[in-house]
């Protein structure tokens, strides 16, 4: 799947690297150590009630059926996802990327390799419907929305189903 890379005397396994902005982006499955970087990353990227802490992504770095993946640009950590599979059905659960490192192609990257590292045949996740910018990221990659939660996220913050089938982006 991905080449070794040592790091701090560990050795990576790696997913997938990119070149975003002149940067080499390497993506990996995130170790225990990441967790509570990011937890602040989190905070940096959902509001209250929406990032998840420590004890959120500790249960899910232990789940069996979930996989957390990081982005990191040199020893800095630039965003991360959270997805989980059951079957031929994959989640996306939580995608960030750190505000500094937006609009360059790492939440593409960071979506492409989740659905590589899953196998899954069909993918879903939920958006904020005010958060234009992750709903064209979504539809860029293929996702089409199929429906609306209303309230999803709290009072008046709803949410968008959508939807993508590996390898045919318009079957949703």
């Amino acid at each position: 799947m991905g080449a070794g890379r040592a790091v701090a005397g560990y050795t990576i396994r790696l997913i997938a690297t990119h070149d975003v902005a002149g940067n080499q982006v390497w993506i990996q499955r995130a170790a225990l150590r990441d967790l509570p970087t990011i937890a602040r990353l989190q905070r940096q990227c959902f509001p209250d009630g929406q990032a998840y802490g420590l004890a959120t992504l500790l249960v899910l770095y232990w789940w069996p059926s979930v996989e957390i993946l990081v982005a990191r640009i040199g020893e800095r950590l630039a965003g991360c996802v959270v997805g989980d599979a059951h079957r031929s059905q994959g989640r996306v659960l939580n995608l960030c990327v750190a505000p500094e490192f937006r609009r360059q192609g790492i939440g593409a990257a960071l979506l492409d390799a989740i659905e590589l590292v899953l196998s899954a045949e069909q993918f879903t996740l939920m958006v904020e419907d005010k958060n234009a910018g992750a709903q064209e990221l979504y539809r860029r990659s293929g996702y089409l929305p199929v429906s609306e939660l209303r309230h999803y996220y709290g009072r008046n913050r709803h949410g968008i189903l959508m939807q993508k089938r590996r390898g045919d982006r318009t079957s949703w």
